[in-house]
């Protein structure tokens, strides 16, 4: 029969739609549990009684095979029971049952925890101590390494070997005191201290926030295992679910701080870690003298002498003097002295003198070495691996320099480009270096228009002269690896000195020594042109391996290149490093040696003019400095480091007071920095090439040679 709107009086539409309405979510609403089953089994494999019911129920179970005993023979016969009864009857209430969102999930029965023998003194100052033992309920084993905590006070401590604990705070009229003992693979119990002691429910504070549970990834990174202590990751373990949040914190180092060993269960809005400290995170400003650890995440300005670690987003301003790592995305900036490095996306800018890395770029990166397995922003710097971009070497000639290498990393919509090139004539040398950046517009597949910028030193007699370009090439693709090119070069190029030296290319058409022009810089601007072939590739797939090494190194290395300036055009020297690995294929270092400066053959030591080369005495350094080594490959290494240059001789200084008065000798003392690239080997051997600044004009260009030996595992 068919109830039509006609047939029923109008008063009764709306009780009718109320009542179907009711129906329909009663039914929606239903739990698994309740929903009602009929089974009849004799000796019938437990798997498959299971199967029947979640069919006949119209639900999914979801458990681990090795958890239940599924060949194991059971008979049941019930008829328009529940579900809970059916499951009761067949599991005998040995495993925990949850329901979600279609499913009934099994899992195994934690044991519970029990607190024994449980005592609390009060002085009469606000002063509480509270001691007692913690024990599985079950056998009565004492429990090791159980965490006991007071939640309102923000104490906590582990149990001895014996399962024994004291905990002491101060409280003013806390009224009910909640302690709770929690430990990995076991239920958490709980005792509230009135006028009496009793037995109560887990209780959960509002101002409390119950996330849900992390995986403590911090403490599981190679600098995470370094300064976190085992008691901290052992707490972590016990206490996976429960954070706070309080305004403010100090630590003088992880685990002596101002909410002890609690501090990694607390977010403050300001921190402040004298050497450092591991909280549960920032939300609002943090401060480092060494480092900052956090378990979840950084907002909105975090700032560190060393590093940064975070194991959850950034949000904000992150700045570290070596190194900022945070394992979730970056929306901000991220600004490190070496490497900077986020396992998800960065939204906004990553700058480092060595190394920027990211898994999804969607903003910018500034560095020397950028690598992202996914961009849509644009990484400038020598080298750019992108796992959706490419490579490519590029051999041209010019009308300046004829013969010419650069190497172009990035993408079609952004890439960086090195260069060096030199003219290789007899009477018109010129030697030059430096960095590009561009953009291909595509036309098709095999053709398209690159519009590149370079910026270049030049040397023409010094290291002095500065060469800008802005070109328009066109690429024709004629394979998948080659391509030509040739187009238009706009060109400036400034000449640093007042006249040209015999035997370098004249590229402003200045006059030759000894004559010299009324000023030291000479500026040429024209259109010139720039062919040539390209061999191009794209970057693979990295492999992502595990890096927990700890090892420690002790070796040396022989040093041969050149210097910046006249007088010194050739440098030696000779290295001795100690190396520890940290972790995550970074090392830290610790470099000292020898450094000699010799003075080229022939330079004058009277100018011509009558006055005295203050320079024409050779030079000797010992450097010591500190840095860092990131592996981005098997072999493959970059590195970074700053520290002092000790001279072994006397520097004259001038006085600008009194330009008359005599020149002072001073032992020479300068900051020093140092980046280089190379190849460590698994056989010990090492080789790679390095830049150093000495300060002033001792600067240097060199090849290394090493060799370390591996001191411990």
């Amino acid at each position: 029969m068919i109830i039509t709107a006609a047939k029923i009086p109008k008063p009764y539409h709306v009780i009718i739609l109320f009542m179907l309405m009711f129906c329909f979510g009663h039914t929606q609403a239903q739990s698994i549990f309740n929903k009602r089953v009929s089974v009849s089994f004799d000796r019938a494999r437990l798997a498959d009684v299971l199967q029947a019911v979640s069919k006949k129920g119209e639900f999914n179970f979801s458990y681990n095979a090795k958890l239940l005993p599924q060949d194991s023979l059971v008979s049941i016969a019930v008829d328009n029971q529940t579900v809970s009864e059916v499951l009761g009857s067949l599991l005998h209430d040995k495993y925990e049952l949850q329901e979600y969102k279609g499913y009934l999930v099994i899992t195994g029965r934690l044991p519970y925890l029990s607190l024994v023998n449980t005592d609390i003194t009060n002085d009469n100052n606000n002063n509480y101590s509270i001691s007692g033992l913690v024990v599985n309920e079950r056998t009565g084993e004492r429990l090791m390494n159980a965490s006991v905590y007071v939640k309102e006070q923000l104490v906590s401590v582990l149990t001895d070997e014996h399962g024994y604990f004291r905990i002491k705070f101060r409280a003013d009229n806390p009224g009910r005191i909640s302690l709770t003992a929690s430990k990995l693979a076991y239920r958490d119990t709980s005792i509230n201290f009135l006028q009496t002691v009793s037995i109560s429910s887990r209780f959960k504070p509002d101002v409390y926030d119950n996330t849900i549970s992390r995986n403590n990834r911090v403490e599981r990174t190679g600098m995470g295992r370094l300064f976190i202590s085992a008691k901290q990751r052992i707490q972590s373990l016990n206490i996976p679910d429960f954070f706070a949040k309080r305004p403010f914190q100090v630590s003088l180092t992880p685990g002596l701080s101002s909410h002890g060993m609690f501090s990694p269960q607390v977010v403050n809005k300001f921190s402040l870690n004298i050497a450092g400290g591991y909280t549960a995170g920032v939300n609002g400003f943090e401060f480092g003298g060494l480092f900052n650890i956090n378990k979840m995440d950084a907002k909105y300005v975090q700032l560190a002498t060393v590093f940064n670690l975070v194991g959850g987003k950034v949000t904000g301003i992150q700045v570290a003097g070596v190194h900022n790592r945070a394992l979730d995305t970056v929306r901000g900036i991220q600004a490190a002295g070496f490497i900077n490095k986020a396992e998800s996306t960065v939204e906004g800018l990553q700058l480092a003198s060595l190394n920027n890395s990211a898994h999804k770029l969607k903003g910018l990166q500034i560095g020397l070495v950028n690598t992202v397995d996914t961009s849509s922003g644009a990484s400038i710097g020598l080298v750019n691996i992108i796992g959706n971009g490419f490579y490519k070497v590029s051999l041209t000639t010019n009308d300046v320099t004829n013969t010419n290498v650069s190497l172009k990393t990035g993408t079609h919509n952004f890439y960086s480009t090195l260069l060096i090139g030199t003219n290789i004539s007899p009477g018109n040398k010129l030697h030059s270096f430096g960095l590009g950046i561009g953009h291909d517009f595509m036309l098709s597949n095999s053709f398209y228009v690159s519009a590149e910028m370079a910026y270049q030193a030049a040397y023409t007699g010094l290291w002095d002269d500065r060469w800008l370009q802005a070109k328009m090439l066109l690429n024709v693709q004629l394979s998948k690896y080659i391509s030509l090119m040739a187009g238009p070069v706009f060109n400036s190029y400034n000449h640093s000195g007042s006249f040209h030296l015999d035997g370098y290319k004249n590229v402003t058409h200045i006059s030759d020594y000894p004559e010299q022009a009324a000023t030291g810089h000479q500026t040429r601007n024209w259109v010139g042109w720039e062919a040539g072939v390209a061999f191009n590739s794209v970057f693979k797939p990295m492999k992502k391996t595990v890096d927990n090494s700890r090892a420690w190194y002790l070796g040396g290395a022989l040093t041969a290149g050149f210097g910046w300036d006249d007088p010194y055009s050739k440098v030696y020297g000779a290295e001795l490093f100690v190396q520890r690995d940290l972790g995550e294929h970074i090392s830290g270092i610790i470099t000292t040696g020898y450094t000699y400066f010799p003075v080229d053959k022939g330079y004058p030591p009277i100018y011509g003019d009558g006055t005295i080369n203050i320079y024409d005495q050779t030079r000797s350094m010992i450097p010591l400095k500190v840095g860092v080594r990131l592996k981005t490959g098997s072999a493959f290494y970059i590195s970074g480091d700053v520290g002092v240059a000790f001279g072994l001789f006397k520097e004259p200084y001038y006085s600008f007071s009194n330009l008359s008065s005599p020149l002072v000798y001073k032992p020479y003392r300068a900051m020093m920095i140092s980046a280089g690239a190379g190849f460590s080997f698994q056989s010990g051997m090492e080789t790679g090439f390095k830049f150093e600044d000495y300060g002033f004009y001792y600067k240097q260009f060199a090849l290394r040679l090493g060799y370390r030996l591996k001191l411990s595992k």
